[in-house]
């Protein structure tokens, strides 16, 4: 933890939680910058060294981030345009299978 060894003496065991709250918080952060940093990690590698060897046969091409991994909650207004395009998405794709069903049905008169 982070108390200095005087301070640990004198103080009442119930007062040293605040301590080991912190430095849990401090491990946690640490460790969930190390998996982030791993991700980048095999990113890279999944983009460069998989993707250069010619005997593995991939359906797709290994590419790297083409924006940083966001690690802050979405806003409000972040989560509304992002519904709103996933919906503008969804009906035309609904509208495309759609025109193709009124086709298919045309030509089978």
């Amino acid at each position: 933890m982070g108390v200095p060894y005087d301070l640990f003496w004198r103080l009442n065991p119930r007062k040293l939680i605040p301590f080991a709250k912190a430095y849990r918080r401090k491990q946690q952060q640490r460790s969930d910058e190390m998996w982030l940093m791993g991700q980048y990690v095999a990113s890279a590698l999944d983009a460069t060294v998989c993707n250069a060897m010619p005997f593995i046969k991939r359906k797709r091409k290994g590419k790297y981030f083409e924006e940083p991994i966001r690690v802050t909650p979405k806003t409000e207004e972040e989560k509304k345009l992002e519904e709103e395009k996933a919906l503008q998405s969804f009906l035309g794709f609904a509208g495309a299978f759609e025109k193709e069903v009124k086709k298919r049905n045309q030509k089978g008169e």
